[in-house]
This record gives structure tokens, sequence and C-alpha cells, in this order.
């Protein structure tokens, strides 16, 4: 008679980070604005080439030696945790930089999907404006 034992992992790691890290310090959580996990870690990896682990409504990062949690809240956007109260004036720095290149990638997403489905209904564009703010006014010809 033989025996078999089928052995699987049952946290991932970005939970087992967290978990690690939660019994070092308190964390300390710094609201965002945003809501796309896809989005924010191309962010990350723009900005600062970071490693990043775990995924769906938990990640985390290292960035000039903070540790940030990536975690969902039940508003729908991702707060981040961190977990040494020192680090909060890095912390708002970092967070602001991140969400200002967040809105920039977020502009340039709608801005591709736009066009995309516009050339798909046969929409020709004829102007496209830059605003003062930054934002974009796209102008299609509906008659072709």
């Amino acid at each position: 008679m033989s025996v078999r034992y089928d052995i699987r992992p049952i946290i991932v790691l970005g939970e087992a980070n967290w978990n690690r890290s939660a019994e070092k310090q308190s964390a300390f959580t710094f609201p965002t604005n945003m809501k796309s996990e896809g989005l924010i870690r191309n962010t990350l990896t723009k900005l600062y080439q970071a490693k990043i682990n775990g995924k769906g409504n938990l990640f985390e990062t290292v960035i000039n030696d903070c540790q940030l949690v990536f975690q969902m809240s039940g508003s729908g956007f991702y707060e981040v945790n961190y977990f040494y109260s020192q680090e909060a004036g890095d912390v708002a720095a970092l967070i602001s930089d991140i969400e200002a290149e967040y809105k920039g990638m977020v502009q340039d997403y709608i801005y591709n999907t736009i066009k995309a489905k516009a050339a798909e209904k046969g929409l020709v564009l004829e102007q496209e404006a830059v605003q003062k703010n930054q934002s974009i006014v796209l102008t299609f010809n509906l008659n072709g």
C-alpha cells in the first residue's frame, strides 16, 4: 500500500509578506484615488522599475526603502499601507508622484480606447486639441 500527499500552498506571496510586515509594526494607511491594479502596477514599473509582489486587491513593493502595501478598500479605491510613522512624509511624496503619473496613464488609456472604438465605427478624427489643463478634446466627423 502507498500513500500519496498532494501539498499546495494556501497563501499567496503578497499576503505572506503583508502578514510578516504587520507583525513588525502597526500599519498606517494613506488613501488614494486609484482604482485600477493594472495601471498602478504600470505606474510603479514606469516610475521606479519596482518589483511588485502579490496580485489582485493586495500587492506590495519597496520604493526608496519604504515598504508600500496596496490594498483595495471598501470604497473601491486602493489604500497604501506603510509601517513606520517616520516614513509618513516620504510616503506622502511617493503617493503624490504615483498618483500624478497614474492620472496621466488613465488619460492615455482612455484616449487610446476612444480612438480605437471610433476607428472601429468608421469615425474619422477631424481635430485633436490639448487644453491648458492638459485635457484633450477629440472631434470626430460623423459623416465620414
